[in-house]
């Protein structure tokens, strides 16, 4: 197995602290863009990984910054390539996705080099396979394999960090925590979606169900068999029905990533020994400001009219191998740069028994691409910090359990506003 052949290098012996793999993708540049120019004063030495030297050359060249990083060639499909680059990093930060397709040999290569390891990925089913296959030989190596650091599920899982810490919920903690998260977008130039996020989609509704099911339950259990699913069923059948939320004072649907963020929000809780959660993951449902007048309203008819239409038709391409091949041609040429100018908001409400507290999770720049940037980088220089302080334990993890308040008050410092206060149940 891969635990027999670790090298025996120290991480204080590595030339880099962060290497980018993935670097010239949408996600890739918009992390290497963060790296160059807003580390501060004592920035970290890193580098760009990826297949293209061009690509990568002209990448570094538009980045600015005082901060340039160094060209390392790799390929996903190239085991040797990635530990050479794995060997020389502290910690590899990959943007290669989808994951469940071109993520586990950089998995592997990182345990071979004890190399921490840090992705952006939504694919909770495939972080719930990896932990089953490598969970044993990530803890025998030291090395730790933080997943979910972007938009999936940072916002959400962070929030209830701070709502736990707020309520002063202690490992003994027995009355159930009920809590809804509300994301609210302030897109102003209309917005769009990462093309790796719609591949992403893409490659998992063509994958084997039972696969899929198999990982999902075994990232909820957290390697724990005798936990129960049915508390993250109930509150992925919570999220799901249309409402009102009076602390965001809107309608809410459910979140489009909620089967995403309530898995992890459960992990992460149940990780600090706080339990029984009740977690509903929704989003603001977009409605004029005259909803009540239907010739205002149409518009926004109309537009859940056509994603309702686009779905069975995405789903079918996904499993159509001549319409799978061609939308995957179509998304390759695709690129969505991002929108600096946008933002979004995670309004917390947590309660339990007679206590409440409502939290304000917001972050500049859009989900997909800046937002998702600012927080993977964030999340990759604190886990090099947490490294040289020997802050870090072993495993697949995420990052409120990583780094908790250490991740707080780096994404506060970044430009993140994130606060907490009493309020009425």
């Amino acid at each position: 197995g891969i635990s027999r052949h670790f090298r025996r290098m120290t991480r204080d012996d590595r030339e880099f602290s962060i290497v980018v793999f993935g670097a010239t993708g949408d996600a890739g540049r918009a992390v290497c863009r963060y790296l160059a120019t807003k580390q501060g004063a004592r920035p970290v030495k890193w580098a760009v990984a990826g297949r293209s030297k061009a690509k990568l050359e002209t990448l570094v060249s538009s980045l600015g910054g005082s901060s340039a990083p160094s060209v390392l060639l790799a390929d996903a499909c190239d085991a040797s390539s990635l530990l050479r680059i794995a060997e020389r990093a502290t910690l590899v930060f990959s943007a290669v996705g989808p994951y469940s397709r071109l993520g586990e040999p950089m998995v592997k290569a990182c345990l071979v080099a004890r190399t921490h390891w840090a992705d952006i990925t939504g694919e909770v089913f495939w972080v719930g396979e990896m932990e089953a296959k490598h969970g044993e030989a990530a803890a025998a190596a030291g090395v730790t394999l933080t997943s979910l650091c972007g938009y999936d599920s940072v916002p959400c899982e962070l929030s209830l960090h701070v709502a736990r810490k707020a309520l002063k919920l202690g490992a003994r903690h027995s009355e159930l925590l009920d809590a809804e998260a509300v994301t609210q977008l302030n897109v102003p130039e209309g917005g769009g979606a990462p093309a790796g996020t719609l591949l992403t989609v893409l490659t998992a509704l063509g994958s084997n169900a039972l696969g899929l099911a198999k990982g999902y339950a075994a990232f909820a259990r957290s390697n724990d068999e005798s936990a129960a699913l049915w508390p993250v069923l109930r509150s992925m059948l919570g999220s799901l029905s249309l409402g009102w939320s009076p602390q965001a004072g809107c309608f809410t649907l459910a979140h489009f990533m909620f089967w995403c963020n309530v898995p992890v929000v459960h992990r992460s809780f149940g990780a600090r020994g706080a339990n029984p959660l009740r977690f509903r993951d929704r989003e603001q449902l977009p409605m004029p400001a005259a909803w009540w007048n239907l010739w205002h309203l149409l518009p926004a008819l109309g537009l859940y009219a056509a994603i309702g239409l686009a779905l069975p038709l995405f789903y079918l391409a996904a499993l159509l191998p001549p319409l799978r091949a061609a939308a995957e041609r179509r998304l390759a040429a695709y690129s969505y740069q991002g929108d600096a100018s946008s933002s979004f908001a995670v309004l917390t409400r947590a309660s339990c028994g007679k206590r409440a507290v409502d939290v304000t999770f917001a972050c500049p720049g859009d989900p997909g691409i800046y937002g998702t940037a600012l927080l993977a980088a964030e999340c990759s220089l604190g886990l090099v910090d947490a490294t040289r302080r020997g802050a870090l334990a072993p495993g697949f993890t995420t990052p409120a359990i990583a780094l908790g308040d250490a991740l707080v008050d780096r994404l506060r410092a970044a430009g993140c506003t994130i606060e907490a206060k009493a309020t009425q149940p």
